[in-house]
């Protein structure tokens, strides 16, 4: 039996983390007003555009009493809770920020993370969001979340994720 060990999931850790991670809003299916259950693997089905991870860290599980950051874990009211590690560790803190006006008048359906996306040569340098016509390569997508409609006001929001390697 081959075991996967706690180096390896650093070493995955170090090299996620050196790449570039966009997480992405997309408009699904128009007809969902439930999300099916299980998204289909590998694809988005009408993406928005994307916002750049700006903080990006390795955290190591924490108690409710020292904690920097807490997460649900999946389904009910367990909460999960980490602190920030200066050292390399095999669980990384993702987070990007969408702007009061990016995807202004959408719905979004669903949202996945992405490492390794490129840009278009056009896209004006240091735009932490992109649209999807920006996108040049789509990069490795990791995770996608089927959601229930979300219409975009005209307010800010922030997107985390905590991936356990």
């Amino acid at each position: 039996m081959i075991v996967l060990q706690d180096t390896g999931r650093i070493a995955l850790a170090k090299a996620l983390a050196a790449m570039p991670a966009y997480f992405a809003w997309g408009r699904g299916d128009g007809a969902w007003q439930e999300p099916p259950a299980v998204p289909i693997a590998g694809q988005m089905r009408d993406e928005i555009g994307r916002s750049l991870a700006t903080i990006v860290e390795y955290v190591v599980p924490a108690t409710e009493a020292d904690y920097d950051y807490m997460a649900p874990e999946g389904v009910g009211d367990n909460i999960l809770y980490y602190k920030k590690s200066a050292e390399p560790s095999q669980w990384l803190y993702l987070q990007a920020n969408f702007g009061f006006f990016d995807a202004d008048g959408e719905t979004v359906r669903e949202c996945a993370l992405f490492f390794g996306t490129t840009v278009t040569p056009d896209t004006p340098p240091g735009h932490r969001y992109i649209t999807a016509d920006q996108v040049a390569t789509p990069g490795d997508m990791y995770t996608l979340e089927y959601r229930k409609p979300s219409p975009r006001e005209r307010k800010q929001e922030t997107e985390f994720l905590i991936l356990p390697l």
